[in-house]
């Protein structure tokens, strides 16, 4: 066959003959077992004149050394914001450094890769066999063999692509080809975690060395700018941005109005909600334009908006509402850019922008905290996903940063407002924690419904007992407006938070004028306040008595009347049949609720075991009398502590009996009525009013129901408990089944006198009964009377841990977040049973941010706990840098200090040497790696609160 010579020099023929020779020759002398990718490029001058090698090089060197600088794509999938591209679930997962950089992606080794199906490979395995001939491989085989890797995500190959691509630029005569490759990689950036910044730095320096950058098409650009602006900040962004900018402005520069009514403008430019298509350039440029602001180049920054400005991209009604007169060069970028972002209907975008100059930012000006409001209230106009986030992140850093603007109280109950429409109280709770604090003073609880919703939330779901008190504070020291309808859920709430004094208050401003019924006549509410105040009647009489005991060297007994019925609290009948649903308030002594009332308190909580036997108040599990109370107990004599008792309890019949006023005739109460009538006599003591009641219910028809014949064993049990056994075993042999609230009642007095043989014997029958899951209360009172309680003489301080952290995972698995109360019931056990690692984690997990850490209680138990960590540091029990983080944590800041520097062993410093330490190796930690050591250990061993 003929051939002309000028056919011959076409540059097809020279392709297909040169990949014909290199093929056979190749394929003579290659094992496909052998063939390994090459090593990411490292960043350098020049690229070695000869072609890159595909044999003998190891498995570890496939990725980048330039890691430790460059951004992990692990960290990118978790900083993005929504808008941002995102690599899919097959993007690799990413291998860490010693020194916790990611090194690059991980994968299965080339061998595997070549033992694949030859079809499936066959683009890639091409490539290989040629990669021995680089300076004849076409741009044809190496697209095809990237978009084959691509979408079979074979990340592993992407370093030799990177390279080889590189060779080709850097070697050839000709640099269309290398160009032309280095394309298609810059395309390839929509799966930005295959590459790290130093890569695409190299890219960029290669083409601009061979003066190949003005010849990069438009795609390329965008999708290399868009991709970098994903990235988190690092030192090679500015090298990068310098490289980049000129290119888009130079994109921008050509566009024309026109140029978006063409039929193929979709693919280099992008829609506005109400305008014209803009080129797709806009949005780097905007984030580049206030990276460079950030920068502090107000060369560059100048120069880009002017640029946008002049090419009309940028909203005209942006820079209106933009000061114009204000110094502040990063305030007018993002003003004007995140202004125009929220015109053409880019939110996040709008988000991205304002939320990195936030962050960057120590002191937020004045204009720039307005911008930041403007930007909360469109946001949460029409809120979207993750724009409740985003808000709290904007105004928790208004509320910290910003010392000449007050942030308006309209858009902060804007925010509670959305916050619990989108079913988000966790961060309303926060952002009323963080305006508690804030430079400007106190800032206005919510109101309406909303105020209802956050205390029930801190009283019901997060425990936060701490929080709620500042919120009930607030509302009565301010006398801040509680709608009608809210009211006395607001009271029953503050009640059952323990707080005595607020909700006397509370109940005295309501309970008179016109809408007074609405509180006066809601039996939750009474039954709430009576139960507190009986309760804390009983704390004082008890107080006064253990006064009395000490004189006389009494020993210290588990009063009946110290404790009420674990089960009566909140189970009344009232909350289930006649709260509306729109208050939300617990139903039933459902176990699933996690809205159950807290466990009574503590007989002998001014002793606790963990002190040295001062007074350690009232309060000690965190739930009952508010801190006016608490003090008192300590101060008080014998005579002042009676005449308290008294008035407590005159307070409860006041409330009693305002609720029997307001219920008269009983012929025509209701039968919640009659029955949260029943419940209350029952808890002050007026045993012949059930008895009354129950007889009246019966001439009258009504049929008794499971609350009504739990609320009679009640009364039994808490005059005898063995009667309400006798009644419970009666009530099994008949047709009427008790349930959880009723083994619970007689389990509750059974260990309330100590019986443990019969708590076991009870159990036992509620499991052969059918009763799956005890009550919270019963859980949490069978915890309290494990550690404190006669029934715990039985157990060995090892085996009452045991237990406890039991009844605590048995908690957690249902979704009920324990209560302070419970908090400190497992703080003691973990103390008695000398476990200084359980004692913290029980703290950490169950007490820290949920209880006022000045609180006198408080303060003890973190010095017993940290005086057990020291006792196991001195005896080598403990490891050193897990017992300075817990001493960290308490408060013992010089402590942990100190022990982080010294292990265990002979003495060596003087400051140091009654410790018994010496200088260790390694210097104190930073504190979060200290909490993530920490965690692990914690998740190592499975620890009870699975925190």
């Amino acid at each position: 066959m003929f051939f002309c010579r000028h056919h011959l020099l076409r540059a097809p023929a020279q392709r297909h003959f040169a990949s014909l020779f290199t093929t056979r020759n190749a394929l003579s002398h290659t094992v496909r077992s052998s063939i390994q990718p090459r090593p990411s490029h490292v960043r350098c001058s020049h690229s070695p004149s000869t072609p890159p090698t595909t044999q003998s090089v190891p498995e570890e060197t496939r990725v980048s050394d330039t890691a430790s600088t460059s951004d992990a794509p692990d960290r990118l999938a978790s900083c993005a914001l929504p808008e941002s591209t995102v690599a899919t679930n097959t993007t690799p997962s990413v291998t860490s450094s010693s020194d916790g950089e990611p090194t690059g992606p991980q994968s299965t080794s080339v061998e595997e890769d070549a033992r694949k199906p030859k079809v499936a490979d066959a683009p890639l395995e091409a490539y290989l066999v040629l990669r021995n001939a680089l300076d004849t491989l076409s741009s044809e085989t190496f697209a095809a063999a990237v978009h084959h890797c691509l979408h079979t995500s074979q990340w592993n190959y992407f370093p030799m692509f990177i390279q080889d691509a590189i060779w080709v630029l850097d070697n050839r005569p000709s640099k269309i080809r290398g160009r032309i490759m280095i394309e298609k990689l810059l395309d390839a950036l929509t799966h930005k975690a295959l590459f790290q910044k130093a890569d695409i730095l190299a890219l960029l320096l290669c083409l601009q060395r061979h003066d190949q950058l003005r010849f990069l098409s438009t795609r390329a650009r965008v999708t290399t700018a868009r991709a970098l602006v994903s990235y988190p900040p690092d030192e090679l962004d500015r090298e990068l941005f310098d490289i980049l900018a000129p290119l888009l402005v130079e994109r921008v520069g050509r566009f024309r109005a026109s140029d978006a009514q063409q039929p193929d403008s979709r693919s280099f430019t992008e829609p506005t909600i109400n305008g014209p298509r803009v080129p797709r350039v806009v949005w780097p440029l905007y984030a580049i334009t206030v990276r460079f602001a950030l920068w502090g180049d107000r060369q560059n920054a100048t120069d880009l908006l002017k640029t946008l400005v002049e090419h009309q991209m940028v909203d005209t009604r942006a820079i209106q509402e933009t000061d114009l007169s204000s110094p502040d060069l990063v305030y007018l970028t993002a003003s004007v850019l995140s202004r125009t972002c929220l015109r053409y209907g880019w939110y996040q975008r709008a988000t991205r922008l304002l939320l990195s100059v936030m962050g960057s930012s120590q002191e937020v000006s004045p204009p720039l905290a307005k911008l930041a409001v403007d930007w909360v209230g469109r946001a949460l106009s029409l809120p979207r996903e993750n724009d409740v986030e985003h808000a709290y992140s904007v105004l928790v850093t208004l509320l910290r940063r910003s010392h000449e603007y007050a942030v308006p109280n309209q858009v902060l109950q804007l925010f509670y407002d959305t916050a619990f429409e989108h079913h988000l109280p966790r961060f309303a709770a926060k952002l009323y924690a963080h305006s508690r604090s804030s430079q400007h003073g106190s800032y206005p609880p919510p109101l309406d419904t909303a105020l209802l919703k956050l205390l029930l939330y801190l009283e019901s779901e997060s425990r936060n007992v701490h929080l709620a008190r500042q919120l009930v504070e607030q509302v009565v020291d301010e006398q801040t407006p509680i709608p009608v309808h809210a009211r006395a859920p607001f009271i029953a709430a503050t009640a059952a938070l323990g707080l005595a004094t607020h909700a006397r208050a509370l109940w005295e401003r309501f309970a008179e004028g016109r809408d007074a019924q609405f509180v006066v006549g809601n039996g939750v509410t009474m039954l709430r306040i009576v139960s507190l105040f009986s309760r804390v009647a009983d704390l004082s009489k008890a107080a006064a008595e253990r006064k009395l005991a000490r004189g006389s060297g009494a020993r210290r007994e588990n009063r009946e009347n110290d404790s009420s019925d674990d089960q009566e609290d909140v189970d009344q009948p009232t909350a289930s049949r006649t709260l509306s649903q729109d208050q939300d308030l617990p139903p039933s002594d459902a176990p699933s609720s996690p809205a159950a009332p807290l466990p009574p308190p503590d007989p002998d909580a001014q002793e606790p075991p963990l002190s040295d036997g001062s007074d350690a108040s009232a309060d000690a599990n965190e739930r009952e009398e508010d801190r006016t109370l608490r003090v008192g107990f300590n101060a008080l004599t014998v005579p002042e502590l009676l005449a308290r008792e008294a008035d407590l309890r005159a307070f409860a019949d006041r409330v009693y009996d305002a609720y029997y006023q307001s219920k008269l005739p009983l012929e025509n109460a209701t039968h919640q009525d009659l029955t949260s009538l029943a419940r209350g006599a029952s808890l002050l003591g007026r045993d012949s009013t059930p008895l009354h009641i129950f007889t009246l219910m019966k001439q009258r028809g009504m049929e008794l129901d499971m609350h009504d014949i739990n609320l009679g064993l009640t009364v039994l049990a808490r005059r005898n408990y063995m009667a309400g056994v006798a009644y419970l075993q009666r009530m099994l042999d008949s047709d009427l089944k008790p349930d959880a609230v009723s083994f619970g009642t007689v389990i509750h007095w059974a260990a309330h006198h100590g019986d443990a043989d019969m708590v076991t014997s009870l159990l036992t029958q509620a499991r052969e009964a059918g009763v799956e899951e005890l009550t919270f209360k019963t859980l949490a009172s069978l915890l309290h009377q494990t550690v404190v309680g006669k029934i715990s003489e039985s157990l060995a301080p090892d085996a009452r841990l045991l237990y406890v952290q039991k009844i605590v995972d048995i908690l957690l698995d249902r979704g009920i977040e324990p209560p302070p109360n419970v908090g400190r019931d497992c703080v003691v056990a973990a103390l008695g049973a000398g476990d200084a690692a359980q004692a913290y984690h029980f703290w950490r997990r169950l007490l820290r941010g949920k209880v006022d850490a000045r609180d006198g209680v408080q303060i003890r138990l973190r010095g017993t706990v940290a005086s057990l960590v020291r006792q196991r540091l001195r005896e080598g029990v403990l490891d050193p840098n897990r017992g300075a983080v817990m001493l960290y944590d308490l408060g013992y800041h010089l402590d942990a200090f100190r022990i982080s520097r010294y292990s265990p062993a002979s003495p060596h410093d003087e400051r140091t040497r009654d410790k018994g330490y010496e200088p260790a190796a390694d210097a104190f930690k930073d504190e979060d790696e200290f909490l993530a050591d920490v965690d692990l250990d914690e998740q190592a061993k499975g620890g009870a609160s699975k925190g």
